[in-house]
């Protein structure tokens, strides 16, 4: 909740004070004829022990115009310094002498706690001793008395374009702080998905993407990580949810408690499968302070998303890795009891083929010559696991659904790289598939090179078109990243570079703006319009349409 307070003609809405000890920026509108006028308000503490004079200062000058604001009064230092325990102002303008704790044993302190405030004197006094200390202490101006108004004036329209040019330069290198923060992020994000499919295995290879997001390793030269798998139970409280709120919903608040799960820990999701027992999630925990190691606790996990859900979830992994590579190889793990006839049939073990297909085709769009040939080797070992024949038939098929998709519906094209990958047919044996699986994703890579500077443009064109189409329906990110054959991960990034936003902001702006349509153009009750438009539980549309809009839709069709 915003406070308000009137400043003149000025109405201050708000500030931005997160914690103790933290400059207060104010945010100002000015109401003039037909506009609002915004404008940064620097705090000011005035400390001054003449009653007349201190109140003279507060009152009659006009603080607003020159863009402070004046957030205490003090009579002497002594209260002041209390004061600056647990608030820093922008401004100080202090009485050089005063009764107990004067002006310079404020400056002092400020000095030598090297504290961003800026001090003006005010004193009677003209002996240069205490200009002096005024220029040792890094004081901005020093004014005598009595007090000349336009040099003041002068003074702090000076300070104010000083600070101006560094709360510019503050929000610039603020800006470029979470820019990197979020690439961080996301290559941590793909450095997970990455290992756990097989397109990073090399180990110069992981320790060079490990020192690109400066990741620290624990006392023994190993990366503090945690393999997490948790199945939420598909019972009545995990159906209500869903019918309430969707899938992409249910996720969203999963991934956001796993976030949030522990200050010392980045959660990483790798993959979503609907199993029998529920919805199954596999992730990564990342230590991201490993000088403070911690102890965690599955259960922990299981009752903070059903006090925050009143969804059961059971954690059926919690396993500290080694290091990096035995992310790289858990996959192995996968169907290593089947035998390869059994295999073959194994749901878990099939989705993890097709979820490598799909993120080799996104590297091909991305000409990622590197991760493309670590994802070949990787799935081929994979398909070697189920024997040579269905590996070869699976080799057959990869290329034919990569030529598919490389090509859309241009036939011609189609038919000339169909006809140079598939003459001579892979030989039924294991070191002959190998080398016609690389040599025909090469040939792709190389087509895929010629056309770089459109195929992104196809990607997320193709995502785009179906979001258009299905964007009122119950659909994930993994839904979509299933109907366009890329990589969830990559198809996050494309969003984002393209719009700006993540998918569920845009998923939510395609169904606002359809039910905005539908609100001024149509007779529809507002809960026929929330169904329409994929939101089942209408409390939870008024919260999305209001987030969105900044009203009600009923408000917005009055």
């Amino acid at each position: 909740m915003l406070p308000f307070c009137r400043l003149d003609n000025f109405l201050c809405i708000g500030y931005d004070k997160q914690e103790p000890c933290r400059k207060v920026r104010y945010i100002v509108m000015r109401i003039t004829f037909c506009q609002w006028e915004t404008k940064i308000m620097y705090s000011l503490v005035i400390a001054e022990d003449e009653f007349t004079t201190r109140r003279a200062l507060v009152n009659m000058i006009r603080w607003n115009e020159l863009g402070f604001q004046v957030d205490g009064e003090f009579s002497d230092g002594r209260e002041l310094l209390d004061y600056l325990k647990s608030n820093i102002p922008d401004v100080i303008l202090t009485d050089i002498k005063m009764t107990q704790v004067g002006g310079l044993e404020i400056a002092r302190l400020v000095s030598e706690q090297n504290l961003p405030i800026r001090i003006v004197f005010l004193s009677g006094h003209k002996e240069f001793s205490y200009a002096q200390e005024a220029v040792e202490y890094h004081v901005a101006h020093y004014l005598l008395k009595p007090i000349d108004l336009s040099r003041l004036r002068e003074v702090f329209r000076s300070i104010r374009e000083k600070l101006d040019v560094q709360s510019a330069q503050e929000d610039l290198l603020q800006n470029r702080r979470d820019h990197y923060s979020r690439l961080v992020n996301y290559e941590k994000q793909q450095f997970v998905t990455d290992a756990w499919f097989g397109a990073l295995s090399n180990p110069e290879q992981m320790a060079a993407r490990l020192r690109l997001i400066q990741a620290r390793t624990s006392e023994d030269g190993t990366e503090r990580q945690f393999l997490v798998r948790m199945v939420l139970r598909k019972d009545g409280q995990y159906q209500e949810f869903l019918d309430n709120y969707g899938q992409q919903e249910l996720q969203e608040q999963i991934i956001h408690i796993l976030e949030y799960f522990d200050r010392r820990l980045e959660y990483y999701p790798i993959t979503w499968s609907n199993i029998e027992e529920g919805l199954a999630v596999l992730g990564v925990f990342w230590e991201s302070e490993a000088d403070r190691p911690g102890v965690y606790y599955p259960e922990e996990l299981e009752k903070s998303i059903y006090d925050l859900m009143a969804v059961q979830a059971k954690v059926t992994t919690f396993q500290k890795l080694s290091s990096p590579e035995e992310l790289a190889h858990y996959t192995e793990n996968v169907g290593r009891k089947e035998p390869a006839n059994h295999l073959v049939q194994d749901k878990e073990y099939l989705q993890l083929l097709r979820d490598q297909k799909k993120l080799l085709y996104s590297y091909l769009c991305q000409n990622n010559a590197v991760q493309v040939r670590e994802l070949t080797g990787a799935l081929l070992n994979n398909y070697l696991r189920g024997g040579v024949a269905f590996a070869q038939s699976q080799c057959i098929h990869t290329v034919t659904k990569l030529i598919d998709e490389i090509t859309g519906h241009d036939l011609m094209e189609w038919n000339q790289l169909y006809g140079k990958c598939m003459n001579p047919l892979p030989a039924l044996q294991a070191e002959g598939l190998r080398t016609w699986l690389e040599d025909c994703v090469g040939l792709l890579y190389e087509y895929m090179t010629g056309q770089s500077d459109t195929k992104e443009d196809t990607s997320i064109e193709k995502v785009m078109e179906y979001l258009r189409l299905h964007y009122s329906e119950d659909i994930t990110l993994n839904t979509v990243a299933e109907a366009v054959f890329l990589n969830p991960v990559y198809i996050s990034r494309l969003i984002k570079e393209q719009t700006g936003r993540n998918y569920t902001e845009l998923v939510m702006e395609m169904r606002v703006e359809q039910a905005v349509e539908l609100l001024e153009h149509s007779d529809m009750y507002v809960y026929e319009i929330a169904e329409k438009v994929g939101y089942n539980n209408l409390k939870y549309f008024y919260k999305v349409f209001r987030k969105v809009k900044g009203k009600s839709p009923s408000d917005y069709r009055a």
